[in-house]
């Protein structure tokens, strides 16, 4: 016992103090680093799993919605992308207080040879659109218009969403000629109508 006290008093506080301050500087850090490399590798991997965009559309009453898809870094692939976007009667506990139906029209610039279906809920054999034209606007843009009549009746005694697929292909074959299509984008325009049923 007698030793541990001489040895204490052969310590200089003042070197001891800093020792102490460093050694709690140190491993604060090394705590902090551990903490930021954890925060950002969940990050990234919840980054990794992020699904294809979802739109959704809310037609609480008469009028028209629009939202817009950009299709960037597409490449040519034998599987198609796809994008699911929904439509509802309601939203924030508000409901459409009449019956409404409504149009489903899609707007896309003509950038890219690409291929397109809509396929409403689970159903994904059945192509949902009725139409398909191109126009041109006054400065020479071609616009394809695909559109979908009367798609679905929504009572405004249930709140009701419905859910659809936009699959969109861009083809394989156009794979040999990637000069045609680097760093073209193509933008998809999806347009809801919605009327009150009379």
């Amino acid at each position: 016992m007698r030793g541990i006290k001489e040895k204490l008093k052969k310590i200089n506080l003042s070197d001891f103090r800093t020792y102490l301050f460093f050694s709690v500087l140190l491993l604060i850090t090394l705590i902090s680093i551990r903490s930021f490399e954890f925060t950002q590798a969940r990050y990234e991997s919840e980054v990794e799993v992020t699904a294809s965009p979802n739109l959704a559309f809310f037609v609480t009453d008469v009028g028209t919605t629009s939202g817009q898809i950009k299709l960037a870094t597409m490449v040519p692939s034998a599987i198609p992308y796809t994008y699911e976007f929904t439509v509802s009667n309601f939203k924030d506990g508000r409901r459409a207080n009449v019956d409404l139906t409504y149009s489903i029209e899609i707007i896309t610039t003509t950038n890219m040879e690409l291929d397109f279906r809509i396929f409403k809920g689970n159903d994904m054999q059945t192509n949902e659109i009725d139409s398909d034209t191109v126009t041109t606007d006054s400065n020479g843009v071609y616009y394809r218009h695909l559109v979908l009549d009367g798609v679905s009746t929504m009572s405004y005694n249930t709140n009701c969403t419905d859910t659809y697929t936009l699959w969109v292909l861009f083809p394989l074959a156009d794979k040999d000629d990637p000069d045609a299509y680097a760093g073209i984008i193509d933008l998809v325009d999806i347009k809801i109508v919605a009327e009150q049923v009379v």
